[in-house]
Protein backbone atom coordinates (compact mmCIF):
# COMPACT_ATOMS: atom_id res chain seq x y z
CA UNK A 1 0.00 0.00 0.00
CA UNK A 2 2.79 2.28 1.02
CA UNK A 3 4.37 1.78 -2.64
CA UNK A 4 1.14 2.27 -4.18
CA UNK A 5 1.07 5.99 -2.67
CA UNK A 6 4.30 6.68 -3.10
CA UNK A 7 4.36 5.56 -7.11
CA UNK A 8 1.02 7.79 -7.06
CA UNK A 9 3.04 11.12 -5.32
CA UNK A 10 5.90 10.42 -7.75
CA UNK A 11 3.47 10.39 -10.61
CA UNK A 12 1.78 13.97 -9.36
CA UNK A 13 5.15 15.29 -9.38
CA UNK A 14 5.74 14.33 -12.86
CA UNK A 15 2.36 16.22 -14.24
CA UNK A 16 3.40 19.32 -12.13
CA UNK A 17 6.78 19.44 -13.73
CA UNK A 18 5.39 18.42 -17.18
CA UNK A 19 2.65 21.45 -16.32
CA UNK A 20 5.67 24.14 -15.09
CA UNK A 21 7.78 23.22 -18.67
CA UNK A 22 4.92 23.73 -20.91
CA UNK A 23 4.34 27.25 -19.12
CA UNK A 24 7.88 28.27 -19.76
CA UNK A 25 7.86 27.63 -23.42
CA UNK A 26 4.55 29.41 -23.82
CA UNK A 27 6.36 32.14 -22.22
CA UNK A 28 9.08 31.83 -24.67
CA UNK A 29 7.28 32.02 -27.45
CA UNK A 30 4.65 34.41 -26.47
CA UNK A 31 1.48 32.54 -26.50
CA UNK A 32 -0.41 36.13 -26.62
CA UNK A 33 1.35 36.05 -30.51
CA UNK A 34 -0.68 33.16 -31.47
CA UNK A 35 -4.36 35.00 -30.32
CA UNK A 36 -3.78 38.13 -30.39
CA UNK A 37 -4.24 40.09 -34.15
CA UNK A 38 -1.29 41.96 -35.20
CA UNK A 39 1.53 40.45 -32.48
CA UNK A 40 4.40 38.73 -32.99
CA UNK A 41 4.78 35.09 -34.83
CA UNK A 42 8.32 34.77 -33.90
CA UNK A 43 10.07 33.66 -30.91
CA UNK A 44 10.58 35.53 -28.29
CA UNK A 45 14.24 37.34 -28.75
CA UNK A 46 15.95 41.00 -27.81
CA UNK A 47 13.73 42.80 -30.13
CA UNK A 48 10.45 41.56 -28.31
CA UNK A 49 11.44 42.92 -25.26
CA UNK A 50 14.19 45.88 -26.05
CA UNK A 51 13.51 48.05 -22.80
CA UNK A 52 15.58 45.73 -21.28
CA UNK A 53 18.01 47.95 -22.42
CA UNK A 54 16.92 51.05 -21.36
CA UNK A 55 19.91 51.90 -19.32
CA UNK A 56 22.43 52.17 -22.58
CA UNK A 57 19.64 55.63 -23.34
CA UNK A 58 22.04 58.28 -21.83
CA UNK A 59 20.66 61.21 -20.52
CA UNK A 60 20.91 64.68 -22.13
CA UNK A 61 23.69 66.69 -21.12
CA UNK A 62 26.25 63.57 -20.70
CA UNK A 63 28.58 62.64 -22.90
CA UNK A 64 28.34 59.36 -24.94
CA UNK A 65 31.59 57.07 -25.39
CA UNK A 66 32.41 57.51 -28.79
CA UNK A 67 33.45 54.61 -31.01
CA UNK A 68 37.23 53.21 -32.27
CA UNK A 69 37.91 51.32 -35.31
CA UNK A 70 37.04 49.14 -35.99
CA UNK A 71 33.84 49.72 -35.39
CA UNK A 72 32.30 52.98 -37.40
CA UNK A 73 33.80 56.53 -37.14
CA UNK A 74 31.35 59.35 -36.39
CA UNK A 75 33.70 62.15 -37.81
CA UNK A 76 30.89 63.44 -39.86
CA UNK A 77 26.71 63.96 -39.47
CA UNK A 78 24.79 61.49 -41.89
CA UNK A 79 21.61 59.91 -42.23
CA UNK A 80 20.31 56.01 -43.97
CA UNK A 81 17.21 55.55 -45.07
CA UNK A 82 15.91 51.62 -44.69
CA UNK A 83 13.35 49.52 -45.82
CA UNK A 84 10.77 48.20 -42.83
CA UNK A 85 9.57 44.64 -43.14
CA UNK A 86 7.58 42.21 -41.13
CA UNK A 87 7.06 38.64 -42.28
CA UNK A 88 7.77 39.44 -46.29
CA UNK A 89 5.40 42.56 -46.46
CA UNK A 90 6.37 46.20 -46.89
CA UNK A 91 6.45 48.37 -43.49
CA UNK A 92 7.47 51.43 -44.83
CA UNK A 93 11.00 52.69 -44.29
CA UNK A 94 12.52 54.45 -41.59
CA UNK A 95 15.70 57.09 -41.57
CA UNK A 96 18.09 57.29 -39.02
CA UNK A 97 20.68 60.01 -38.55
CA UNK A 98 23.61 60.44 -36.45
CA UNK A 99 25.53 62.97 -35.40
CA UNK A 100 29.14 63.25 -34.04
CA UNK A 101 28.54 62.96 -30.21
CA UNK A 102 26.77 59.52 -30.46
CA UNK A 103 24.01 60.57 -30.20
CA UNK A 104 20.85 59.42 -33.25
CA UNK A 105 17.20 60.25 -34.11
CA UNK A 106 14.93 58.18 -35.94
CA UNK A 107 11.71 58.74 -38.01
CA UNK A 108 9.36 55.41 -38.91
CA UNK A 109 6.41 55.96 -40.66
CA UNK A 110 4.47 53.05 -42.83
CA UNK A 111 1.00 52.16 -43.82
CA UNK A 112 -0.48 49.04 -44.04
CA UNK A 113 -3.63 46.35 -44.22
CA UNK A 114 -4.55 44.66 -41.10
CA UNK A 115 -7.86 42.43 -40.28
CA UNK A 116 -9.66 44.51 -43.65
CA UNK A 117 -8.72 48.16 -42.32
CA UNK A 118 -5.90 50.21 -43.53
CA UNK A 119 -3.93 51.88 -40.16
CA UNK A 120 -0.79 54.47 -40.39
CA UNK A 121 1.77 54.63 -37.74
CA UNK A 122 3.96 57.74 -36.73
CA UNK A 123 6.71 57.73 -34.60
CA UNK A 124 10.08 59.71 -34.34
CA UNK A 125 12.99 58.51 -31.39
CA UNK A 126 15.86 59.96 -29.96
CA UNK A 127 18.54 57.78 -28.94
CA UNK A 128 22.41 57.03 -28.92
CA UNK A 129 24.90 54.82 -29.85
CA UNK A 130 26.75 52.56 -27.18
CA UNK A 131 30.10 51.00 -27.51
CA UNK A 132 29.04 48.52 -24.70
CA UNK A 133 27.03 45.72 -26.72
CA UNK A 134 29.37 43.11 -29.08
CA UNK A 135 27.74 41.58 -32.47
CA UNK A 136 27.42 38.56 -31.85
CA UNK A 137 25.90 35.48 -34.61
CA UNK A 138 26.26 31.85 -35.44
CA UNK A 139 29.58 33.29 -37.27
CA UNK A 140 30.81 34.36 -34.20
CA UNK A 141 31.08 38.18 -32.99
CA UNK A 142 31.70 41.16 -34.87
CA UNK A 143 33.08 43.82 -33.26
CA UNK A 144 33.42 46.13 -36.54
CA UNK A 145 29.42 46.47 -35.76
CA UNK A 146 28.22 49.41 -33.70
CA UNK A 147 25.07 49.15 -31.69
CA UNK A 148 22.67 51.98 -31.30
CA UNK A 149 19.03 52.21 -29.28
CA UNK A 150 16.63 54.96 -29.12
CA UNK A 151 12.91 55.43 -28.61
CA UNK A 152 9.86 57.86 -28.50
CA UNK A 153 6.33 57.61 -28.49
CA UNK A 154 4.29 56.28 -31.83
CA UNK A 155 0.29 56.33 -32.74
CA UNK A 156 -1.35 54.46 -34.76
CA UNK A 157 -4.47 55.35 -36.35
CA UNK A 158 -7.07 54.23 -39.48
CA UNK A 159 -7.30 55.35 -42.11
CA UNK A 160 -10.78 55.71 -44.50
CA UNK A 161 -14.04 56.19 -42.89
CA UNK A 162 -14.02 54.26 -40.03
CA UNK A 163 -11.01 56.66 -38.42
CA UNK A 164 -12.80 56.28 -34.71
CA UNK A 165 -11.90 52.67 -34.92
CA UNK A 166 -8.31 50.89 -34.04
CA UNK A 167 -6.42 53.87 -32.48
CA UNK A 168 -3.65 53.33 -30.06
CA UNK A 169 -0.64 55.05 -28.92
CA UNK A 170 2.35 53.42 -27.41
CA UNK A 171 6.28 53.61 -27.10
CA UNK A 172 8.18 52.54 -29.94
CA UNK A 173 11.76 51.30 -29.51
CA UNK A 174 14.90 51.11 -32.13
CA UNK A 175 17.69 48.69 -31.83
CA UNK A 176 20.56 47.81 -34.24
CA UNK A 177 23.71 47.45 -35.16
CA UNK A 178 25.89 50.14 -37.84
CA UNK A 179 28.50 48.89 -40.09
CA UNK A 180 31.56 50.13 -41.23
CA UNK A 181 29.84 50.36 -44.74
CA UNK A 182 27.18 52.49 -42.96
CA UNK A 183 24.65 49.72 -43.52
CA UNK A 184 22.46 49.31 -40.65
CA UNK A 185 20.31 46.58 -39.50
CA UNK A 186 17.72 45.86 -36.33
CA UNK A 187 14.54 46.15 -35.52
CA UNK A 188 11.63 48.96 -34.58
CA UNK A 189 8.66 47.43 -31.83
CA UNK A 190 5.84 49.19 -30.86
CA UNK A 191 4.34 48.24 -27.39
CA UNK A 192 1.68 49.81 -25.33
CA UNK A 193 2.16 48.54 -21.87
CA UNK A 194 5.24 45.88 -22.26
CA UNK A 195 2.91 43.04 -21.86
CA UNK A 196 3.14 42.50 -25.49
CA UNK A 197 5.10 43.82 -28.73
CA UNK A 198 4.90 43.95 -32.49
CA UNK A 199 8.41 44.05 -33.46
CA UNK A 200 9.28 44.91 -37.20
CA UNK A 201 12.94 44.49 -38.88
CA UNK A 202 14.80 46.87 -41.37
CA UNK A 203 18.20 46.69 -43.06
CA UNK A 204 19.45 49.06 -45.49
CA UNK A 205 20.22 50.93 -47.29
Amino acid sequence: MLGFYVRRSGFAILIVLVAVAILMLLYFVQIDAFFGPGLPSQPAGLEQHPWVLEDLLVPEGEDIKLPRSPKPDLDEAFSISAAVHRDDADRGTVTLSFDTNGRMTARWQCAYEQTGREYQIDTEMKGNISVKRTYEDAQGRDKKQLFFIAKGPYTKRPLGSDTAFGGEKGTCWLTGWLGPDRRVQGHVTITTDQQWAAAYAFDGP
